[in-house]
């Protein structure tokens, strides 16, 4: 036991010196997304299934837990009151992407929302974009990220747009 704890011990000092030595953010950050996208058009009281992005966004660091960013965020699926026609929604927003700590993220924006279908045309209006990404990979800047979008459009027929994703996010 001994020998056990020693040895975790040994790894933690040798590990330290690397965690230390991690980029700190500064500059210019860009990230691409996609995933399973769940969306829920009140209108016809459904959620369909479907595709989350490509989501995607680019931006600059203020310090080194705040990016300020310019993204889009939606989904596209298939709803049984369209008769299995596709609807598209997503917003496009700034945002502001606050790092937690080194693997965390949370983001939070305003902008402009659309939906569109075949059936009933289109609609459009204030937009929100709220998510959370963890860095499940890292090699020097780049990340591997996984996290949860939720993107709402608001219009007279609402439609909330929700993602499952992963992605990759450079940070400079």
């Amino acid at each position: 036991m001994k020998r056990a704890a020693l040895v975790v011990a040994m790894l933690l000092v040798v590990a330290s010196p690397a965690f230390a030595q991690a980029p700190a953010r500064s500059g210019f950050t860009v990230f691409a997304n996609l995933g399973v996208g769940f969306q829920t058009a009140v209108t016809y009281d459904e959620t369909g299934i479907g595709l989350a992005g490509l989501n995607f966004g680019a931006g600059w660091f203020l310090t080194d837990k705040v990016a300020v960013l310019g993204r889009y965020s939606g989904t596209y699926v298939a709803l049984d009151a369209l008769e299995g026609e596709n609807q598209t929604s997503g917003v496009w927003a700034g945002s502001i992407q606050y790092w937690l700590n080194k693997w965390a993220s949370i983001e939070g924006g305003v902008g402009y929302g659309r939906w569109s279908n075949k059936f009933d045309g289109d609609d459009d209006g204030v937009g929100l974009i709220i998510g959370f990404g963890a860095t499940v990979f890292q090699r020097g800047r780049h990340h591997v990220r996984a996290g949860f979008e939720y993107a709402p459009v608001f219009t007279d027929d609402r439609v909330h747009n929700m993602g499952v994703t992963i992605g990759y996010q450079f940070v400079r």
